[in-house]
């Protein structure tokens, strides 16, 4: 057996043995000898049922533990012999711990995501973990290897862990990371000189092609955000903190130069993107709908693979066909939904791909500047956030037409184009507040971050909902014509700096990968 799968079930047999001898946190046996000063002592009984499936799973993890060691016994030829009373067991256990993931997913439907008890999260990240575990045994045994099918759903599983619930439980994220990356190592074959030859300058690439109208730049040079190179990080920190306005929007050029996301690793080659995530099988969450404030939109955890052929490939002509395995044409949604019969827009947005993938945080740095010492936001203390211990990163990954609505950040931020391009219209915090007309809350959520005034619809490049009339866009592009603007289109190789407080708009011109850093 490979001495990759030999890891991978040596850490799944741990594992299972630590969540069999362990409870959740939060549902441990108080200490009555051992208070908790000022503190009323946990009582488990105030979550009988949590407790309750807690005992259950663990009975579960012994019971695998046990399955795990006597599999690891049999000899070659027994393995390929499967006792009924075996095949019984496993199907035994597959039902208990499907149902385990039952009940601790019900309670993500019954109240708001942020209020799910910390140990029902981590319930549920420990039976996915026991789930993959089954599965991963019962394919090797079975065949020797982990077939896709196993492989599949390993992936899924212990993604779904690390997006649902961060990866709490008994094991933590840092174990499904490390889990995932063996499973890397065990199922992509080949060594990184063999790779590095697929990814040359004859590889298949996005297409830069830029289907839809690009909003023309403005010839006044104050509109124009201007574009800058050999920055120290002092003349950086000057330029940000000693105007009595505040900064304004700049684009750097050279920040990223030493990327191997832009050469050496290229992000603009799907083949690269795709042996990054297993395969394609890595999930990713996708916002469906142009922009989140319509209609309509909503959200889909789907395999990286089938969102680059549902979303990102179909939207160029010169790809290669979609792999083999792809969903056809009909599966995949074409001619229904938005875009005028090309299908629904998808789009990979503000998430943390880089901590999902640590693979992929290799390919790029954090510029210098995020370090930078800054200033507050310039018109609304109340808007500031807690200070940040680093720079928080987020990936932007869609087709043309994906939009991020015009809205403002609590921190300074830094945009860096690495595939593809992507026009960008800002406003100053200063802009009165009847011209920039901030949302409403929205069922309790506080949505004044965000504009109500849709930029595409007013400049005439997107069509307005159905319910908005034209004196209506009228009166607010009428409205919105006196606050000076800056705009810029960004290339791969440019990072715009968007101050904190200044309102910004940002549309994919073509097939785009951004990465965003946050930081105060």
């Amino acid at each position: 057996m490979d001495a990759a799968l030999d890891k991978l079930l040596s850490r799944y047999l741990e594992a299972a043995n630590t969540i069999a001898h362990t409870s959740v946190p939060g549902l441990e046996l108080p200490d009555p000898s051992d208070p908790r000063p000022g503190d009323e002592p946990h009582h488990p009984d105030k979550d009988p049922q949590a407790r309750a499936v807690d005992e259950l799973l663990r009975r579960q993890a012994g019971l695998l533990v046990q399955m795990h060691k006597a599999a690891a016994t049999l000899k070659a030829d027994q393995c390929r012999d499967d006792p009924q009373t075996a095949q019984a067991a496993r199907r035994l256990l597959q039902r208990r711990l499907d149902d385990v993931a039952s009940m601790a997913m019900t309670r993500f439907y019954s109240c708001r995501f942020d209020r799910v008890p910390y140990h029902w999260r981590c319930l549920y990240t420990d039976v996915l973990i026991l789930v993959t575990h089954l599965h991963a045994l019962t394919s090797l045994r079975a065949h020797g290897q982990l077939d896709h099918g196993t492989l599949d759903l390993i992936v899924d599983r212990l993604d779904r862990a690390l997006i649902t619930t961060g990866g709490v439980g008994r094991l933590g994220a840092p174990w499904i990371e490390k889990t995932l990356t063996l499973l890397e190592e065990a199922c992509i074959r080949r060594d990184e000189a063999e790779q590095q030859s697929r990814w040359t300058e004859t590889a298949s690439t996005f297409s830069d092609h830029e289907p839809y109208q690009r909003p023309p730049l403005s010839s006044d040079p104050d509109r124009t955000c201007p574009r800058y190179r050999g920055w120290t990080l002092d003349m950086f920190e000057r330029y940000m903190n000693d105007s009595p306005d505040g900064p304004k929007p700049v684009v750097f050029t050279d920040l990223i130069d030493d990327w191997p996301a832009l050469k050496q690793r290229p992000w603009r080659q799907p083949d690269y993107l795709l042996s990054r995530t297993i395969g394609g099988r890595r999930l990713v969450p996708v916002e469906v709908g142009r922009s989140y404030v319509d209609d309509g939109w909503g959200q889909e955890l789907i395999q990286f693979r089938h969102f680059l052929d549902k979303y990102v490939r179909r939207c160029s002509s010169t790809e290669s066909p979609p792999h083999e395995g792809a969903p056809s044409e009909q599966a995949r949604g074409e001619g229904q939904g938005q875009g005028q019969g090309r299908g629904q827009v998808g789009y990979l947005a503000q998430h943390d791909l880089f901590r999902q993938i640590p693979s992929l945080r290799n390919d790029i740095s954090i510029p210098d500047l995020c370090w930078s010492a800054v200033p507050p936001h310039p018109t609304t203390p109340s808007k500031n956030q807690r200070p940040v211990e680093e720079p928080q990163l987020n990936a932007w990954f869609g087709p043309a037409k994906t939009i991020t609505p015009l809205h403002n950040d609590g921190y300074h931020g830094l945009l860096v184009q690495v595939v593809g391009t992507k026009y960008v219209r800002l406003y100053p915090p200063q802009a009165p507040a009847e011209c920039m007309r901030p949302r409403p809350a929205e069922n309790g959520v506080d949505m004044s971050n965000t504009s109500e005034l849709d930029v595409g619809v007013l400049e005439g490049w997107d069509e307005p909902p159905a319910a908005m009339s034209a004196a209506t866009v009228a009166g607010m592009k009428r409205r919105l014509d006196g606050v000076a603007y800056r705009e810029c289109v960004l290339s791969p190789g440019d990072a715009l700096v968007i101050p904190i407080g200044w309102w910004h708009y940002v549309r994919s011109l073509s097939v785009s990968f951004s990465v965003s850093f946050w930081w105060n």
